[in-house]
């Protein structure tokens, strides 16, 4: 089991991106019992250090790649991963 564990990626990073995905999840939740119109693909915020969340689309829309749309600590260098979710919640990737 172990060594399966290793082969797979395992370690301090991935559980890092697993905590920065839960937290982006419930990031999203709560802007959207807040009423958030997701459809603008908006940043959801720091979420762990050094990671954002954004809500974008897949495939890829132009609203996605407009900078108001987009976290502004990632694009400044404060936060250097993100976790993007498309407008329904789900994973599209995290980086």
């Amino acid at each position: 089991m172990l060594a399966l564990a290793a082969g797979c990626g395992g370690g301090a990073e991935e559980s890092e991106r697993d905590r920065a995905i839960a937290a982006a999840q419930d990031a999203y939740a709560e802007a959207r019992a807040q009423g958030v119109d997701f459809a603008a693909g908006p940043c959801l915020g720091v979420v762990s250090e050094g990671w954002v969340a954004d809500v974008a689309h897949d495939p890829r829309r132009a609203v996605d790649d407009r900078p108001e749309n987009q976290c502004e600590a990632y694009r400044s260098g404060e936060a250097d991963h993100f976790v993007e979710l498309d407008p329904d919640g789900e994973l599209i990737r995290a980086e």
